[in-house]
Formats: C-alpha cells, sequence, structure tokens
C-alpha cells in the first residue's frame, strides 16, 4: 500500500541463542545450520561405554519408545537373546513420549539396575531423534546400548550421532515399516537382526 512503511523484526542473538539451546539440549533437536563435525568435537559426550565381557548371565532391559509396534518388536528381540545367548529374561520398561528423549531419571535407573539396553523403534524423525539421544546418554552412563531405527530413518539416526557428539555409535537397521505389520513377520525381523545386537553390545561376532 502506498504510503505503508515496511517493518522488520529482529531477534535479539541472546534470545536466538537461548531458544536453540534449549530446543537441542532439552528436546533433543539437530540445529540444521551447525555442521555434524563441529558440534562433535564441541560437545563431545564421552567414548562408548566398555562391552560387555560375555552375554550369557548379562542383566539387559528393552526400552519401548512407545512407537506403533516397537514395544512387539523388541520382545521378540529379547526373546531371542535370552534363548540363543543365554541373557537374564528380560524386562520391559516404557518412555512416556517417543517424540522426546526418555527422562533423566529414568535412564539413571537403568543405568543402575542393568548392564544393557536395547531400545526402538526409530521409524520417524523426531522418534529417531530420541531413540538417538537416549543411547548416547545410556552409553554416557556406561551402558552398552544398542538402538534399532528402520532402514528409511538409518541416515537420519547417523545425522544424529553426529551431532550428539557420538559418531562413532552403532545402530541396528530393522525393515521398514513395522507399525502396520503382523506378529509373525516383527518374529521374522527380529530373528534376522537379533545377531547384530548381540554384536554390539560385546563389541565382536557373537
Amino acid at each position: 500500500m502506498k504510503g505503508q512503511q515496511h517493518m522488520s523484526i529482529t531477534i535479539d542473538d541472546n534470545k536466538k541463542d537461548w531458544a536453540t539451546q534449549y530446543l537441542v539440549e532439552k528436546l533433543g533437536l539437530v540445529d540444521p545450520t551447525v555442521n555434524a563435525a563441529d558440534a562433535a568435537r564441541s560437545k563431545p559426550n564421552g567414548a562408548a561405554a566398555p562391552r560387555l565381557a560375555a552375554l550369557t548371565g548379562a542383566r539387559g532391559v528393552l526400552l519401548d519408545n512407545t512407537k506403533g509396534n516397537a514395544g512387539p518388536l523388541l520382545r521378540h528381540v529379547g526373546d531371542l537373546l535370552e534363548t540363543k545367548y543365554g541373557v537374564r529374561p528380560l524386562t520391559m520398561e516404557r518412555k512416556i513420549v517417543y517424540s522426546r528423549p526418555a527422562d533423566p531419571a529414568q535412564l539413571d535407573e537403568l543405568a543402575r539396575d542393568y548392564e544393557f539396553v536395547v531400545t526402538g523403534v526409530g521409524a520417524c524423525g523426531s522418534c529417531t531423534s530420541g531413540c538417538v539421544r537416549d543411547a548416547v546418554d545410556l552409553e554416557a552412563r556406561g551402558i552398552p546400548t544398542v538402538a534399532i531405527h528402520t532402514t528409511v530413518f538409518m541416515n537420519s539416526a547417523i545425522a544424529h550421532r553426529g551431532a550428539f557428539g557420538r559418531p562413532d555409535l552403532q545402530f541396528v537397521p530393522v525393515e521398514h515399516p513395522i507399525a502396520a505389520v503382523s506378529d509373525a513377520e516383527l518374529e521374522r525381523r527380529a530373528i534376522a537382526l537379533v545377531d547384530d545386537v548381540a554384536t554390539i553390545l560385546i563389541g565382536r561376532k557373537a
């Protein structure tokens, strides 16, 4: 309109930095303007947790992120770890919201009570970010952790591990999608991936 002045809105740099810090550190999101390698150097999250000496008799837990069919898939993986590798009977814990990292208090409890964690499933953008963050934080607590992601979101998981300062973190892929498949199909997929889970937990082929 003639005579109307254009008004520009600027955001104070301090407020912008605070908002970015909150989104990244509290909600577990990735800042797309930051190079992943630079982020890993500036905010390292420590080395990998020591691997298990053996799986036989190890105490573990399944951390269900509540994404569709994540729990049943993890249960099949847990059953196979018990029967094939001799781990102790696995319990199941659940996150409240799949799109966010787990509560630190919950991770503290898992690190106190168990020797390893298998978590998943990263099957969308936000739940993949949350799964990677949980694995990073559990490993920082000294607990070997395996996060399972669907094949479609493996690239996202890899990008997140770099942004979270753990480019060495290993994941296990599962066919995508998982939400609308039968229990028999979930079992088949668990059989296909359980050996990779075991290898990551002990750091060598089981």
